[in-house]
This record gives C-alpha cells, structure tokens and sequence, in this order.
C-alpha cells in the first residue's frame, strides 16, 4: 500500500504545484482494501472515509468536491478479457444482478486482457468515472458506502486502488 500512495503522491504532483493546497483545496486519497471478485460470488469492500485524518478534519467544513478518481491496479487472472464495473451502495448484496439492479455504476474500465494488469494514472481513473453526483452525495453526507467490483463472463479480478478526492474546504 505505501507503494500505491507514493505512487498517487507522484501523479498528484502537478495539483500541489499548481498551488491548490494553498487556496483551501486538499486532496484526500483513501486507499481501498484489496479484493478479489470471482465469476460465482459478489466480493464488496465496505469504505469509510472517517479512517482517512484528512477527511475527518475536514468533513464539517466541506465547501465542494472538485475531483474525483480512482488510480491504481485491476489485475484480470482470468481466461477471457474482461471489462471491469464498480458499483456503490449503503446496502449489502450477495449477487450480481442485484447489485446491477439496486447499486450505483461509478466506474466502467476499458477492456482488460486476460492475465494482464490494468494500471490507471489518476487521469485515465477520471476518464471512465460515471455517475459523479452519486458518489459526491456518498461523499458528502458521511463517507460510508459499500464497493463492489464485478465483471461478465469467466473472470477474476483483483483490486488495488485508490480512490483520490479534491475537496475544497472553508478555513
């Protein structure tokens, strides 16, 4: 993980120089606990933003989320290409289609080969983030949320990301 952070660090790079922590943005990067998802079983990661001491003395004094993204790696083991999803919701689910049904799609990756790594910078994270406003309302009102990672067909997927969240916040 410290891998992972040092790495986000050095793509976020370009914000601190660009002088955003000095106007009142920080930037909030939350590492999400590896998991793996299998064609027969729906894996959920539960994420709780309090756990990161940047969102936690900040939260009160949230004025808006200026970015949000994912970066790290999804790792396909499986024997087909996959297409990675990432769904959010408060609630807890046991199958994909109820996941499809009842969750939030907030991430959608480009095609990953069989027995290859997806590596996503912060931006190509940013290109493929869908439904925003969902996941700003998460992210606003207590930063407790459930992540799933699913796939169709014969897949095996594991998750090493990050999620990277530009706040501005009142001083």
């Amino acid at each position: 993980m410290k891998k992972n952070l040092l790495l986000t660090l050095a793509l976020l790079l370009p914000v601190v120089i660009a002088g955003c922590l000095a106007s009142g943005t920080l930037v909030v990067v939350f590492d999400i606990p590896k998991f793996t998802s299998l064609p027969l079983s729906v894996v959920y990661q539960p994420i709780n933003l309090t756990e990161n001491s940047d969102y936690e003395d900040h939260k009160d004094k949230l004025k808006s989320i200026d970015e949000i993204t994912l970066a790290g790696f999804i790792v396909n083991s499986g024997s087909s290409d996959a297409i990675s999803e990432i769904w959010i919701s408060d609630e807890l689910y046991t199958d994909t289609a109820s996941v499809r049904e009842n969750a939030t799609l907030v991430f959608m990756s480009r095609s990953i080969p069989a027995d290859d790594t997806l590596f996503l910078h912060w931006s190509d994270g940013r290109a493929n983030m869908r439904n925003l406003g969902v996941l700003e309302d998460q992210i606003k009102n207590g930063g407790q949320f459930n992540v799933y990672g699913i796939a169709d067909g014969s897949f095996n997927l594991e998750y090493d990301l990050s999620v990277i969240i530009s706040i501005t916040a009142g001083l």
